[in-house]
């Protein structure tokens, strides 16, 4: 909130002292120390919202690149995990037992 305030006053700062007649040096001249502390600062804004695009750009790709390989690792490992347990056991008896029937009722085999 107090961000957009101060981003709010300085665009009101800065459309309030721009010189209507543009052909006239001297109002330019009145600008001063508030015009280029206004242009820096928007200047500094734009940098850092590209360093922070960046930034997420750069962390979605790690967590599609690394987080998606490892649930996949870990659903393959857990199936063959299940796989063990229904071959030493009784089918009946089985823990994936829930698991096999919603796949059945799904008309889905594995």
């Amino acid at each position: 909130m107090i961000e957009n305030v101060a981003k709010m006053s300085m665009v009101a700062l800065f459309a309030a002292a721009t010189p209507i007649d543009a052909a006239e040096p001297s109002l330019w001249a009145q600008w001063g120390l508030a015009g280029v502390v206004i242009a820096y600062v928007l200047w500094r804004d734009w940098q850092r919202e590209k360093r922070l695009g960046a930034a997420i750009d750069s962390q979605q790709k790690w967590i599609r690149e690394t987080l998606v390989q490892a649930l996949e690792r870990n659903a393959a490992a857990m199936e063959r995990m299940a796989g063990w347990m229904e071959t030493g056991m009784d089918p009946r008896q089985a823990p994936t037992r829930r698991l096999r029937a919603v796949e059945e009722a799904h008309g889905h085999r594995g």
